[in-house]
């Protein structure tokens, strides 16, 4: 009976070693297949964010292009709608041709609107200097 319970416990003992030996062979097994899988992810990751970073330069090019044509659109559009205005109505007796009277009327355009710099130009002192400076003491002749 010794032998038999010591034969039943040999067995039991192989079979649980076999077991372990499977089970740590399909979770080797599969963290290799999770591991390369996770760096294909990440790969993947890296890839549609550079193509992201990509687009999104090629978008903030193609909307820098459409505002500059806008603001050349609108410049031409006010430069239209002024030469379109009539704002003086012709004398009843012309001294020039219409022709000749229309190139003068809108020769006198109204300047655009530039931008104000609040900067002084680099030639310009705030206060009197050098000649300029002098002193107001002048002296008056009794003539």
């Amino acid at each position: 009976m010794e032998t038999v319970i010591g034969i039943m416990v040999f067995a039991l003992g192989l079979i649980a070693g076999i077991g372990i030996m499977i089970l740590r062979t399909r979770m080797t097994t599969g963290s290799l297949q999770t591991k390369e899988a996770l760096s294909n992810c990440q790969q993947e990751n890296a890839q549609l964010k550079q193509n992201w970073q990509d687009n999104l330069a090629a978008f903030r090019s193609v909307a820098t292009n459409l505002h500059e044509m806008s603001k050349h659109i609108d410049s031409q559009i006010e430069d239209a709608e002024y030469i379109l205005e009539d704002k003086k109505q012709p004398p009843a007796f012309p001294f020039f041709s219409k022709e000749a009277t229309s190139i003068l009327s809108n020769s006198y355009r109204k300047p655009k609107e530039e931008l104000n710099s609040d900067n002084q130009p680099l030639d310009y002192s705030g206060s009197a200097s050098g000649v300029f400076k002098g002193s107001n003491n002048i002296q008056k002749n009794d003539d």
